[in-house]
């Protein structure tokens, strides 16, 4: 048979001869194809799943990858004008997932040990956007899209203040506030103060910048306060500039001429395969949980890591791997799958980006679990995978595949993710039962500074990142280290999981990876 699907006005005919129901030509592949099965089903690939669904899953990948090849770019061209940036692939992709993917915010919360000026702290944060320029900019949806400065930016508060006797409470309140994508600025900063501290929240919209990007962020507005806080003199920042330089240099150390020529389709797909108490609901409001760990469990961690031959980031995902078989019924003896997040900055010479930037790609883990296994038995085998992968420069699939969609038509990419969003709310309504299927995620941001970051003379004390709230089935973990304090954190969407299930997995991490390490 012969299926007709549809990416915005690219239509594709896809040949499939053992599915012999006649299925409804929908508007893309996702409404023609999905619709079919439940994720649910993958779980059951492993017991008599049918083959022709496992066909329809590997032939809706093929369709995007025959889409993005047929797919003609936007015959437009950006303004010529000094207040107008480029998008890269990695924009475009962020931006687009506000539909149904993630809620596009990556957050700070920095703790202080003294008080701060808040009308510097106010005066900082105006000049980092102008010393980057794309935190001052909105995001144009154009063929092909663009950043262009917004009017009117000296009127812009980017900046603002809470008096409170709940700190607690006020950062909770701060990190579960929506960050309005079309109409607030790319970069939102609040001081927190309370009687016993003041404490300094940063939102950034991920369609300018990674996790990466954020940390050096908090350098810069850190940098520019010490600046302002020791000298009456003007301080004028040089903008950084944002083009193509960082995608040509990666390309350039590695050897690379041709990336299409490397192009593996479906490489750095997770299927998924993890069982994860997911409830039926739908909701936009977002809600948080934090873990921390302290410095001197930090010590004793780095220290069995160190005898073992591994990194914190397999400790981690080691301890993810044990965490997820304690959330529903576990699967022995088949491969089981976690994305692991690469900063693609790891391939530049210097390690650093031109300019603040999104610059990060994925990699997909793949291992089976054995019943019984001890910590460091599973985490051998981590050690063991993870050079495997490294030796294949992991996330270079992923700044391929961007580099491609930036070619694509704007409109194409948009009716592809909008069709994604319209899926997962149909899919929303059924009913949806405990044992639900997951694809959870790893992001370790590592050391977010290796000295105490001052603001003048004040110094940050603590400070973590919260990772973007992804939709499901997807499920982000993000872990960072500052100031001897290890913080795992992730968000989910009220109404379609319980917290805590999401306090009960980051707990079981911590715990995995404590009585682990004692081993």
């Amino acid at each position: 048979m012969e299926i007709k699907i549809k990416f915005g006005d690219t239509e594709i005919n896809l040949s499939h001869g053992e599915k012999k129901k006649k299925l409804a030509i929908g508007e893309n592949p996702f409404e023609a194809m999905l619709p079919l099965f439940d994720l649910d089903h993958y779980y059951k690939f492993y017991e008599n799943m049918p083959h022709y669904m496992v066909s329809y899953y590997k032939d809706l990948g093929k369709a995007f990858e025959k889409y993005l090849d047929i797919s003609k770019p936007g015959t437009g061209k950006i303004p010529d004008s000094p207040d107008v940036l480029p998008a890269n692939g990695h924009d475009i992709y962020n931006y687009i997932a506000r539909y149904g993917i993630a809620n596009f915010q990556i957050q700070v919360i920095m703790k202080l040990d003294g008080r701060i000026d808040f009308d510097k702290l106010s005066r900082a944060v105006r000049l980092s956007v102008d010393a980057e320029p794309v935190l001052g900019c909105r995001f144009v949806e154009h063929d092909p899209p663009y950043w262009k400065r917004l009017e009117d930016i000296d009127k812009i508060e980017f900046c603002s203040m809470e008096e409170t006797t709940n700190a607690e409470e006020a950062v909770q309140l701060f990190l579960e506030s929506p960050l309005d994508m079309d109409n607030d600025p790319k970069i939102k900063v609040k001081l927190i103060r309370s009687d016993e501290c003041d404490i300094v929240g940063i939102k950034a919209n991920h369609a300018c910048c990674d996790a990466t990007g954020l940390k050096e962020y908090v350098q810069l507005i850190s940098d520019i306060y010490s600046r302002l806080d020791g000298s009456e003199e003007a301080f004028v920042p040089i903008p950084s500039k944002r083009g193509r330089g960082d995608q040509d240099r990666l390309f350039k150390s590695l050897g690379i001429t041709e990336p299409d020529s490397l192009w593996i389709p479906g490489s750095d797909m997770l299927l998924p395969t993890w069982a994860f108490p997911w409830k039926q609901g739908t909701s936009s409001t977002t809600r948080m949980v934090v873990c921390r760990i302290s410095p001197d469990q930090a010590e004793a961690i780095s220290s069995y890591a160190k005898s073992r031959g591994a990194t914190y980031n397999d400790l981690i995902l080691a301890a993810y791997y044990r965490a997820m078989l304690k959330m529903g019924q576990p699967m022995y003896g088949v491969p089981m799958g976690i994305g692991v997040t690469v900063d693609l900055r790891r391939y530049l010479s210097d390690s650093k980006t031109e300019a603040l930037r999104n610059f990060s790609g994925s990699v997909g883990t793949w291992l089976s679990m054995v019943e019984n296994e001890s910590f460091g038995e599973t985490l051998s085998r981590v050690v063991y995978m993870m050079n495997e992968i490294k030796r294949g420069y992991p996330g270079l699939q992923s700044a391929i595949g961007l580099e491609r969609l930036e070619r694509v038509s704007f409109k194409e990419a948009l009716a592809y993710y909008q069709a994604t969003s319209r899926i997962g709310k149909n899919r929303a309504k059924r009913p949806v039962y405990y044992g639900d299927r997951c694809i959870p995620t790893l992001s370790n941001i590592g050391i977010l500074s290796k000295q105490l970051i001052k603001m003048g003379d004040v110094n940050v004390s603590d400070y973590y990142i919260i990772p973007p709230v992804v939709s499901a089935p997807g499920l982000l973990l993000m872990a960072n280290t500052y100031n001897g304090i290890m913080t795992l954190a992730a968000g989910f969407y009220e109404n379609t999981v319980l917290s805590y299930d999401v306090e009960r997995l980051l707990n079981n991490i911590k715990h995995e990876i404590l009585e682990g390490c004692k081993q």
